[in-house]
């Protein structure tokens, strides 16, 4: 499976989660009315509404379980001359199944006077927005799948950094050699040391999260190393040749 995929395929479990939290709320929530005591009654309850995220979630780690491992390697963006480390699968799954388990809690509902049974709640407007809200959710969660969003891009000039909302620039001119320094194991940040805006100060620093990044934080810290310490080779980022000889360089 192409980490490309990996990511859209965690969609049919965000619609998986928000399918099970409305069907919960709609035929097992009676269920749990005849239950006695009270207590064990909302531990059931409990469960079965946490069931609803973690089954989607657990599914989706087994099926790509084969690309949740960072490498230690970088993806050439075809023409666009840079490498490009992606959202990572495993970083972007759990949110994304939340927001659709959060989706389902949107339906509002209620119980039918004098029976044990649950239908949607009789409000004005009800339907209209029991639909509307949870697409709007679900639509949001489409749209962090579909953007690729975090990733980070290096590229002759530079490094950029793309979270969800804003996206951060640095020069290589402007890093100072020698750093960043390998992350200890399972780190999920990287400090970059920028130079000072004025002569003789102390070094900026510039922390680089690599939580979401589907690269390895190591091979990461290398890579920008490298191209800070060898100007000569950053004209050829972005071409397969390129990403040969860093292997090799940092083999």
């Amino acid at each position: 499976m192409s980490l490309r995929a990996a990511r859209l395929s965690i969609w049919p479990f965000v619609v998986a989660a928000f399918a099970l939290r409305v069907c919960v709320e709609l035929w097992f929530k009676p269920v749990t009315w005849r239950i006695d005591p009270s207590g064990v009654a909302f531990l059931v309850w409990t469960v079965v509404q946490a069931a609803c995220f973690l089954v989607p979630w657990v599914g989706h780690a087994l099926l790509t379980r084969g690309v949740r491992q960072r490498p230690a390697t970088w993806e050439v963006a075809a023409g666009t001359g840079s490498f490009v480390a992606s959202t990572s699968p495993r970083w972007i799954s759990p949110p994304a199944i939340l927001f659709g388990w959060l989706a389902g809690g949107f339906v509002l509902t209620e119980r039918v006077p004098g029976e044990d049974r649950v239908r949607l709640a009789d409000l004005p407007g009800n339907v209209a927005l029991s639909i509307a809200v949870p697409a709007v959710v679900l639509a949001g969660a489409a749209a962090v799948l579909l953007l690729n969003r975090p990733r980070l891009t290096l590229d002759r000039n530079g490094i950029t950094k793309q979270s969800v909302t804003r996206r951060t620039f640095l020069r290589w001119d402007r890093l100072l050699p020698g750093g960043p320094p390998a992350p200890p194991r399972g780190a999920a940040t990287i400090t970059l040391q920028r130079q000072p805006a004025t002569p003789g100060g102390p070094p900026v620093p510039s922390p680089l999260p690599t939580g979401p990044l589907h690269v390895d934080p190591a091979f990461l810290a290398e890579t920008i190393r490298h191209y800070v310490e060898h100007p000569e080779h950053r004209a050829a980022i972005g071409t397969q040749q390129e990403l040969d000889r860093l292997l090799a360089a940092l083999a």
